[in-house]
């Protein structure tokens, strides 16, 4: 059975995505495609310098600086964070657990002895290698209040949510007190560099409006309920990479269960 003091270079990591600080955005979303993450990082030469998440790319291309310019155009460097926090592949996964929790970021890229990038390990796959640790059930982390949005609202509302509050980076978006699926930052991030990409930047403000959130949310397939075991919400996370997760009573949305809160509770 795994154990929190096993090294991570003896954990199966994740594929990551390393580009050029030179490249251009579309080679990023080439990198997410394949590696089905929400980051790249990024190099200057031999030297890893950087970060570039969907959230990095959702804040800008939805700020007025980069309104009137194709997406296609820009750098990696145009969105990218210095803020790179890596382990060695000699750290425990405790030790993994303790740098996100201390540093507020949700993946690491884990480095050899020579600075190469072996993969990377995140808070969603944590959850899953060590959720035989979590006890109780789903009701106990239940959030009931926030968190949803309505079918029809426009993307324009979204991103004003989200900007508002740093905590709502998704939302349930429900229709007749049922759910439909998840819709945040990460899906505005690839609406803005798609639909920018395809010479309509004029027009973006109008498509923040026009749009809404029916038309990029992403579905959720697996129903949560309330007195499922918590190491079964540990394993949906895992599964899609959502940062909550939507929990059903009676097939009405009951609330949700935040990644957060079980990623602390493995928190020593």
């Amino acid at each position: 059975m795994l154990q929190r003091n096993n090294k991570l270079k003896s954990i199966p990591l994740q594929k990551v995505g390393i580009v050029s600080k030179s490249d251009k955005m579309p080679m990023m979303f080439y990198e997410l495609k394949r590696t089905k993450l929400d980051r790249v990082i990024v190099k200057d030469g031999e030297k890893l310098v950087g970060v570039v998440t969907l959230r990095d790319v959702f804040t800008k291309l939805a700020s007025k600086k980069f309104s009137n310019i194709s997406p296609k155009s820009l750098s990696i460097a145009s969105f990218m964070s210095e803020k790179l926090v890596y382990a060695s592949e000699n750290e425990t996964i405790d030790n993994a657990i303790k740098i996100m929790i201390e540093k507020n970021v949700s993946g690491l890229p884990v480095l050899d002895s020579k600075n190469n990038v072996l993969g990377m390990v995140t808070k969603n796959h944590i959850l899953n290698l060590l959720s035989n640790e979590l006890k109780g059930n789903v009701i106990e982390y239940v959030v009931r209040t926030g968190y949803r949005i309505l079918e029809g609202t426009s993307l324009a509302t979204l991103s004003n949510e989200i900007l508002k509050d740093v905590d709502m980076r998704e939302f349930v978006v429900v229709h007749d007190s049922r759910p439909l699926g998840i819709v945040g930052e990460k899906e505005l991030a690839i609406f803005l560099f798609n639909y920018l990409s395809d010479d309509n930047i004029v027009n973006m403000r109008n498509a923040l409006q026009n749009y809404v959130v029916n038309d990029i949310l992403t579905f959720v397939n697996e129903i949560l309920r309330p007195n499922d075991p918590v190491q079964r919400a540990a394993k949906l996370f895992s599964n899609t990479n959502l940062v909550i997760y939507p929990v059903i009573e009676d097939d009405k949305f009951f609330g949700v269960i935040r990644r957060r809160e079980l990623f602390n509770q493995l928190y020593r």
